[in-house]
């Protein structure tokens, strides 16, 4: 499973550290509701260091992309 859009760096080595079940779960969570404080930290908890701005970045780039969660 692939991330859409172009992730940088830190998200595609995160995605890419995963299993597939792991990755499935992340990328549903990266491109969900779940607020980026919330999931930076729990990312954080497992290891990876990333910024909520990250996320959010990645978020924004993904819906100016006109993406879908599940593409």
């Amino acid at each position: 499973m692939t991330l859409p859009g172009a992730p940088g760096p830190t998200i595609t080595a995160i995605s890419e550290a995963l299993t597939d079940d792991a990755r499935a779960a992340f990328l549903d969570r990266l491109l969900g509701a779940m607020p980026a404080e919330r999931l930076a930290a729990i990312l954080r908890r497992h290891g990876f260091t990333v910024s909520a701005s990250t996320i959010r970045t990645y978020r924004r780039s993904v819906r100016r992309a006109g993406g879908d969660a599940l593409e």
